[in-house]
Parts: C-alpha cells; structure tokens; sequence
C-alpha cells in the first residue's frame, strides 16, 4: 500500500493513495496506524476499498516520529567526489529534529542570506517494531515501510566546529514523503534508485546498491544501542553530487525548486524561500 496523510474534505487523515486518488483509511495519524501492527493494515485496508477515493486538497509530511536517526557517508561515490573522504568502518549517524519536517510542496526556508544550503536526497526507512539489539537477518522483520527523505544543510554551520546538530535541524530541513510505501512493496530496498533535481537539473543519481552498509546492517548497528520505535526513521545516508563538493557550489537560493525521488515510492518537491523575509 501506499499510504499518505492529506487532506480530505478538510479533514487531516490517513489515506491509501492509487490512480484514482485518495481513500480514507479510518486512521487520523500514522504513527497510530503503525503501532496497531498488522491488525492496523488490514482495517486501513478494508476502510479504504469501502471508501470513494478523492483527488485530496493537500498531501502532508506522513508522519512525525519520536525520533529521526540520518546515516552519514554510505555510499561508495562519496570518494569521487571528495578525495579526502574517508570510508567509515561503521555506519555513522546523527539526529534529526522533529520541529524540522515539512511535507510535499512546503518551502525549503533558508534562514540568513549568507547560508550554505545544500540538498541530499535519502531512502528513509520506517520502523514498524520495537527494535532492541535485532540481529541482521531479522532486521528487515522490523521495517513497517519506506519513504523519501530531504536532508537539507547548512553546510556553513555544519562544518564550523562540528555544528552538525545546528547545521542539520533548521526549521524545514527534514522534507518528508510525498507517501509511505508498506514493506511488502518492496522486497529489496538495496535495488532501487535514488534522485535529485535542483531547477529540473540532474544532480544526484545512484542505485542504492551502491550502500556501504544496507538496511539490515543499519538496523542491526542502531538496535545495539538505541531502541527503536514504531514510527522511527532511519535514513541510508546520499550519494555523490551534493552542490558542497561541485566547482563553485551551487548553493541552494530562494526561488529555485527542489525534488528528491526513489524509484517505487515517489517525488519529494519543495520550493527555496528566504527566511530573513518571512
């Protein structure tokens, strides 16, 4: 299934998205519909084939969850494009603010005019399971299903002193969706392809086959220290072509327009607006 908030006759709920639009699915929030399991699936799956789809007014980030945890450098492009990257020897991660998502077709706000923005398009993974040091082989088991993920930074902030908190968390720099994609969907997240387009210019492409460390391996690595939760986001980190590493970068400004896709799951657009102005 492909499931999405939006809006339905001015009403924020949980739908079943398809070609003929958007189903009700009974539920009002996904973490909710996530935490009832299997059991939350069928009744969104019965709700939805009684209902008359609807093309929605709005669709929203999907979800909000307790936490976000972003995967650093896990692509192998990464050494083309900066020689002096080093290849971790284990996956890296940092943390993503829940003040910070925004949904489909909200703006991108950059706060100072002098900000280094960049983009960077990600597989976000969402926990279906509570996840306490899970082995590699039942790791996907716990995997409820798949989204599409902007890790918008502050490049600037970022890499003065180590800010990676503040240079990844301003308001709006965690784009969510357009839809959660259920895990049965996807037999093998490590064979899908992932995009960015800044303006309608390519400038990030790779297969996620590309991943130094792939789901189960993300999985297994957080679960040993950090309980996972049913809603949780883990992210598989971005490929080469990042405007930090271009001649001259081509930092994100307001106005231009950003999409972020996975191949199974969707497009992720939002606009760039200035903050200084709002």
């Amino acid at each position: 299934m492909r499931l999405a908030r939006c809006v339905l006759d001015g009403r924020e709920l949980v739908a079943v998205l398809d070609e003929r639009g958007a189903a009700a699915t009974g539920y009002d929030d996904m973490l909710e519909l996530i935490a009832d399991g299997e059991r939350g699936l069928n009744e969104a799956r019965r709700a939805a084939a009684q209902a008359t789809p609807a093309q929605p007014e709005r669709v929203l980030a999907p979800l909000a969850p307790g936490k976000m945890l972003f995967c650093g450098v896990n692509y192998a492009s990464h050494a083309e494009e900066n020689p002096a990257a080093v290849m971790p020897s284990e996956p890296f991660f940092f943390s993503k603010l829940p003040s910070a998502i925004v949904g489909p077709e909200d703006p991108i706000i950059i706060p100072f005019p002098d900000n280094q923005t960049d983009y960077e398009v990600e597989l976000a993974v969402v926990i279906g399971r509570r996840a306490r040091r899970v082995k590699r082989d039942q790791a996907l088991s716990h995997v409820f299903g798949y989204t599409v993920a902007n890790d918008v930074s502050a490049r600037d902030v970022q890499f003065k002193d180590s800010q990676i908190t503040l240079g990844k968390n301003a308001d709006s720099f965690a784009p969510l969706g357009p839809c959660v994609v259920t895990a049965d969907e996807i037999d093998d997240p490590s064979r899908l392809h992932v995009a960015t387009h800044v303006n309608g210019e390519l400038r990030q492409q790779a297969a996620t086959s590309e991943w130094l460390f792939d789901v189960p391996a993300l999985i297994e690595f957080l679960s040993l220290t950090i309980t996972l939760e049913p809603g949780d986001i883990v992210t598989t980190g971005t490929p080469a072509g990042v405007a930090a590493f271009r001649q001259p970068p081509p930092w994100l400004a307001p106005g231009d327009e950003v999409t972020v896709e996975v191949a199974e799951i969707g497009r992720l657009t939002n606009p760039v607006i200035a903050g200084w102005e709002q």
